[in-house]
């Protein structure tokens, strides 16, 4: 059954929704009372009413469709039974946000994949089912295919969903047995920073703004112990590299100890010895990569637990369980959970630091995806993801943070990009 026919089947059983006013009500809290003046059944049948709404609701785009769905689920208009349905609503749309958000999914003249179109009559297990078959290959020499599971949970933290994904990375070889993978990230328009509707949120994350990204490739996991030591044993080329700054973990940990001006340098070796374009992630880019298509406050949708990322669970984002406080990294995809993009531990583990220059706000951001420099002296970056010592709320996709780009921490690591 498609969506659109679900929520009708629904909307049309509220008993509460059968006045004129009652309707107007609906529309009011869930932030959509715009409507009114479109809508021209408010005195007709509950079906012919709601027929038209969700016409109407769809015509504005996903995003905003998501956020009529997640209101009227919170409303007094949904009893339990009703805001069931409806958050299962909101999980099967977002899992096809990936293949529908992403226009460079769709073929163009020199694009890299193609996904599939959807069609009115086709359902959404059909088109996930259909999406992780046909996905055709990048056409950049060398990509490979992997899979990787996707978990989706409701505002108490409970699974809703779980799949199996596919997306294709390439491999770097940086020596004595070490590879880097690079996943491909198609291009695409998004809403950058956190909505009204998301609830607890800070300034530096307002306004809401669209933003266009061209294809770009992105490290899998952030960049490990071993992976550090390979890259900094290289040539140097504008300031030197400790071959071992963390203090804990592992080969397969994140790197930690690492400046902003050090994972600068570990870029430039890298681009040096392979003769690509490395660097870290505009923030936009991070964002984005982070959010994999998804509009929820974690890519894992409406709330973050222990199992699923590496935070201090002894705090809650939602109405979830309190989880366990690991108190240090965890090796690198330990989890086994990745987002849509196949992306690991982008919500918690080592923040990641990003090239902009850090700003208070988004006023004036650049709508391209590129890096926000400053032409002054600043020395203040931004940082983003949160950490294993952070609550769930400074882990959320649109979560920001500043910090001078000479600190080192035990909890401040980085992932990189390739241009494409």
């Amino acid at each position: 059954m498609s969506i659109k026919s679900q929520l009708l089947q629904l909307l049309v059983k509220m008993p509460a929704t059968l006045q004129i006013g009652e309707r107007k009500a609906l529309l009011m809290v869930t932030g959509f009372d715009h409507l009114n003046t479109r809508i021209n059944s408010f005195e007709k049948s509950n079906i012919v009413f709601f027929t038209e709404l969700i016409e109407l609701v769809f015509s504005e785009g996903q995003d905003q469709l998501l956020v009529f769905i997640r209101m009227l689920a919170d409303s007094e208009f949904s009893g339990l039974e009703t805001r069931q349905k409806l958050n299962a609503i909101i999980a099967e749309i977002s899992t096809l946000e990936f293949q529908q958000r992403n226009s460079d999914f769709i073929e163009r003249k020199s694009t890299q994949a193609i996904s599939i179109i959807s069609t009115p009559n086709q359902s959404g297990e059909i088109l996930e089912e259909e999406q992780d078959t046909k996905l055709l290959v990048p056409p950049i020499l060398g990509t490979q295919p992997f899979e990787f599971t996707v978990v989706m949970v409701d505002a108490q933290g409970k699974e809703i969903k779980r799949s199996q994904r596919q997306n294709y990375y390439l491999t770097e070889d940086l020596g004595n047995g070490v590879n880097l993978e690079m996943v491909y990230i198609p291009g695409g328009e998004f809403w950058m920073g956190s909505p009204e509707s998301e609830g607890k949120r800070y300034s530096n994350e307002r306004p809401q703004h669209k933003v266009t990204i061209k294809p770009f490739l992105i490290s899998k996991y952030a960049i490990t112990q071993v992976q550090w030591r390979e890259v900094a044993s290289l040539q140097e080329v504008r300031q030197t590299l400790k071959l071992r700054p963390s203090r804990n973990g592992g080969k397969s940990h994140p790197i930690t100890q690492v400046s902003w001006f050090d994972a600068v340098e570990f870029c430039d070796r890298l681009s040096e010895k392979t003769g690509k374009q490395y660097r870290l992630p505009s923030e936009a880019e991070w964002e984005y990569a982070c959010r994999s298509g998804t509009t929820t406050p974690f890519h894992f949708r409406e709330t973050i637990t222990s199992d699923l990322a590496n935070y201090d669970g002894r705090y809650s984002y939602r109405s979830e369980r309190k989880g366990i406080y690991r108190e240090i990294t965890i090796p690198v995809g330990s989890l086994q959970i990745a987002n849509f993009f196949g992306l690991f531990d982008m919500h918690g583990n080592v923040w990641e630091w990003c090239l902009d220059h850090w700003h208070e706000n988004y006023n004036n951001a650049p709508n391209n995806g590129d890096t926000w420099w400053d032409s002054s002296d600043n020395q203040t970056r931004v940082m983003r993801g949160g950490s294993w010592r952070n609550d769930p709320h400074l882990c959320r996709s649109s979560s920001r943070l500043q910090k001078n780009a000479s600190e080192m921490s035990n909890h401040i690591g980085f992932r990189i990009v390739c241009s494409l």
